[in-house]
């Protein structure tokens, strides 16, 4: 799937970081392209508040290369920042086996200096600085995300939404709502554990495009 927000200003943001939230699972990779500066380190900023932690704690990882963080019933997200390595070999010094291959939400960005290292099936987000306010954000998610609830949210604009039902709670949920489509920030989160404890399973057949779906 390809999503593309125009003109995002920072109240956006926050909102465009909910969304996510409520889509990401736990080993999910994301990669971050753009310009120093042009709001990646926000983004995830946004995406840990929508998660329910502590959104202050977050800060370039520019210097440490990674930094984790955790909260009370939600999976741990690592920031990874790789802009001042210089291939992938430095990557052993981080543990990045065990980052990647582990059961936390992982942000990278400068993903292009670690290109070799990088697992085969990602998201990916593109952000471009249009003027001092504004941003175009690109956003494209593997095939195999399709079936998760909050994806009709991160793809569909806020002002072409129509009323829906929960998918937790079967409860109807206006098109206004700020947890569509969930009735609540609760259902939402009542839907993220399930995931997380493997309370949901794959009951459709799975297609080859789903295993070669990359980056």
């Amino acid at each position: 799937m390809k999503a593309v927000v125009s003109s995002l200003f920072v109240e956006d943001t926050e909102r465009l970081g909910a969304s996510l939230a409520a889509v990401l699972r736990p080993g999910d990779v994301v990669l971050l392209r753009g310009e120093l500066g042009s709001g990646k380190t926000t983004l995830v900023r946004s995406v840990v508040a929508g998660l329910g932690m502590d959104a202050s704690q977050v800060s370039s990882p520019t210097f440490v290369i990674a930094n984790e963080y955790e909260g009370q019933d939600a999976p741990t997200v690592v920031h990874v920042d790789a802009y001042r390595l210089s291939g992938s070999d430095e990557l052993d010094s981080i543990g990045w086996e065990r980052i990647v291959g582990g059961e936390s939400i992982v942000f990278i960005e400068w993903p292009e200096r670690i290109e070799s290292a990088l697992p085969e099936v990602c998201a990916q987000i593109r952000i471009t600085q249009q003027g001092e306010t504004a941003r175009r954000i690109e956003i494209e998610t593997p095939i195999s995300w399709n079936d998760r609830p909050g994806m009709l949210a991160l793809a569909m604009p806020r002002d072409t939404r129509g009323d829906t039902t929960c998918p937790v709670t079967g409860k109807p949920v206006p098109a206004s709502s700020p947890t569509w489509p969930f009735v609540d920030e609760h259902a939402r989160l009542s839907d993220l554990y399930r995931w997380m404890t493997e309370g949901y399973t794959i009951v459709r057949e799975i297609h080859e495009a789903d295993l070669d779906q990359g980056d």
